[in-house]
């Protein structure tokens, strides 16, 4: 483990901070506190108790906004006004969760007849392992946080090491708004971190990341004495189908936002483009017309859509996914290249376009996670184009276009994923659970699903007499 954390703006490349890492000692004591002092003190509130506090902290990311997103810019490059954007955002999930979390925690009585009574009550897990995203630290890291706190788990959160101030600030919104010390924790430093942490005891295990990190975690959970509950969410390469009988304008601008915001640094980002024989030459036409409009620099600027990759190294997997789609027949119609920056610690990719794309491709079969989409042609063969959008290790999301309910219908149906769009994409709703098939992960965050993931139930036979 390291002995320190040093952050960066991945724009600049000035540090930004020299950050204390946790160790085997501080995570051990750690894991002790939020055991016995955190959890126990969260539980002597009440619901109502906590909701109010969760109120109270959500006031607070309205009065700290400014701050907030100018951190979260500085913290991993995402442009300033979509730094705003996922902080208003959050504050609707959370809202949910205050609202809902009733509806899961009151008992549920199954049976009361004669002298006999069965319910259920939902108790809380425990300590919660919260081991989170640097892409989008707001909503991964609060999708956790929010309903644990609220259903009474006490949680240690690692903030990825890319969103690390962030994910302190997140720490200490939550402790100023009433909840105790030891019942969010959070701990820093880099991947070695997470594995010393899942080595303890811990009652559920909740991660965002990478599919190999993801199954990783998975067995060294179980090969300790506690069994965990594990929710891992691992990305996805996520299609998207255009029929012919689409607006292409407007559909063109809604996938490309899909595939480029965040930098198509997103779990759901558009990553696959499946696009009609009839009207593929106008969609291209139109796409890259889109695209071409994108700002790119500055993160900090107003109207910056694409800033720097939060992670440099991520740089060499898109550069050799170019090249493999170039070598196999694609054609680079935009972007492409870095932008030099004359900075070791700061990596620019220019938003790019491959069409001619096909399955022999790097592009259109690994996850991506940048600002690179490849586009391929299709027939009127729907099962054709199933099987394509279905050739992936992964299942997050899955999108048609088309003013055809029923050509939707027959898609999506037929899709293994575990959330699909009919005329949108990129979406993400605190009313429906986010749960991934395959290689995307296992468990679900939001809806009421996800407030009950992070409760047990227990059976009561009662029997008067």
């Amino acid at each position: 483990m390291l002995e320190n954390l040093t952050v960066r703006n991945p724009a600049t490349g000035v540090v930004l901070s020299e950050l204390k890492c946790d160790d085997a000692g501080s995570i051990s004591l750690k894991f002790d506190a939020a055991q016995k002092d955190g959890f126990q003190s969260l539980n002597s509130m009440n619901l109502d108790e906590r909701k109010k506090s969760m109120i109270k902290f959500n006031d607070l990311l309205e009065k700290n906004m400014n701050h907030l997103a100018v951190t979260l810019t500085n913290d991993m490059g995402k442009p300033l006004k979509q730094s705003f954007n996922e902080i208003r955002g959050v504050r609707q999930r959370i809202s949910f969760f205050i609202e809902n979390v009733d509806k899961v925690m009151k008992d549920n009585v199954v049976f009361d007849q004669d002298n006999m009574k069965e319910f259920i009550a939902a108790e809380p897990l425990g300590v919660i392992a919260n081991i989170s995203a640097w892409n989008y630290p707001y909503f991964v890291g609060l999708n956790v946080i929010v309903p644990a706190l609220l259903t009474g788990n006490s949680v240690l959160y690692k903030p990825s090491e890319y969103a690390a101030l962030t994910g302190l600030e997140i720490v200490k919104l939550l402790h100023q708004a009433g909840f105790p010390a030891n019942s969010i924790i959070s701990l820093i430093g880099n991947g070695a971190v997470g594995s010393e942490l899942i080595k303890l005891p811990v009652n559920g295990v909740f991660f965002t990341g990478s599919y190999k990190t993801g199954q990783n975690i998975a067995k060294n959970t179980f090969e300790h004495k506690l069994l965990s509950k594990i929710q891992l969410e691992l990305g996805g390469k996520d299609p998207v189908y255009i029929h012919n009988d689409v607006d292409i304008l407007q559909v063109a601008a809604a996938v490309a936002d899909g595939a480029f915001y965040n930098c198509g640094q997103s779990c759901c980002s558009v990553e696959r483009i499946y696009v009609h024989e009839e009207i593929y030459d106008k969609f291209i036409e139109a796409f890259v017309n889109e695209v071409k409009t994108y700002k790119i620099g500055d993160p900090m600027a107003e109207d910056t859509y694409i800033g720097p990759l939060a992670r440099k190294q991520q740089l060499k997997v898109l550069q050799k996914q170019i090249d493999d789609a170039k070598a196999k027949g694609g054609r680079l119609l935009l972007g492409g290249h870095k932008i030099d920056k004359n900075n070791e610690h700061v990596a620019y990719l220019e938003p790019t376009v491959i069409d001619n794309a096909n399955h022999q491709m790097l592009l259109m079969t690994e996850e991506s996670f940048g600002p690179i989409i490849g586009i391929q042609k299709v027939t009127s063969n729907i099962d054709d184009t199933i099987t394509l959008m279905n050739d992936s290790e992964y299942g997050l999301t899955s999108s048609v276009y088309s003013k055809d309910k029923n050509v939707a219908k027959t898609i999506l149906s037929k899709m293994k994923s575990g959330t699909t769009y009919w005329n949108c994409c990129d979406r993400v709703s605190p009313r429906l659970p986010w749960t991934g098939r395959q290689n995307s992960g296992m468990g679900c965050v939001l809806g009421l699903e996800g407030i009950k993931t992070f409760t047990q139930p227990k059976s009561y036979h009662w029997k008067s007499v």
